[in-house]
Order: structure tokens, then sequence, then C-alpha cells
């Protein structure tokens, strides 16, 4: 799980990788450790998980995207 550290609302990519799935979707609720997005990275999939009981507010990316460490994926609200 990457957690921006100055929000922790923003989930940002730990390191740089390519989207391979979107599980949630805007204004859905989700609970702490529900799987928001799948991340390749390095031929592993990691699942970036909410951290917290709350609303997806913004998702900037979907399935093939490329990101770059520090991109913020998804917006909670």
């Amino acid at each position: 799980m990457a957690i921006n550290k100055l929000d922790n609302k923003q989930l940002t990519a730990f390191i740089p990788g390519t989207i391979v799935d979107v599980k949630v979707k805007v204004g859905q609720e989700v609970k702490q450790g529900d799987i928001l997005v799948i991340l390749d990275a390095m031929k592993m999939h990691n699942r970036i998980l909410a951290p917290l009981n709350t609303t997806v507010k913004e998702i900037n990316v979907k399935p093939g995207d490329r990101v770059n460490k520090g991109f913020v994926m998804v917006v909670l609200d």
C-alpha cells in the first residue's frame, strides 16, 4: 500500500509501473483493506489498499496507464 505522506487521502504509486486493474468507482464506499488498484511493477502485481473506511473521491488512472513514482492514482474523501 502506498500513501502520500503529505495527505493520507491521496494514494500514490510507490514505484513506476502499469495499472492492471481499477477495482473501484468514484463515489463508491470502501472499507480499510479493500483493493482499490492493482499496479504491475517489476513483474509483480501490487495491490493498493484503502487505508481507512471512506469514499472514493477521484480516480486518475485506468487499466494500461503507465505511472511514475509519486503519481496520485486515487483520491479519497
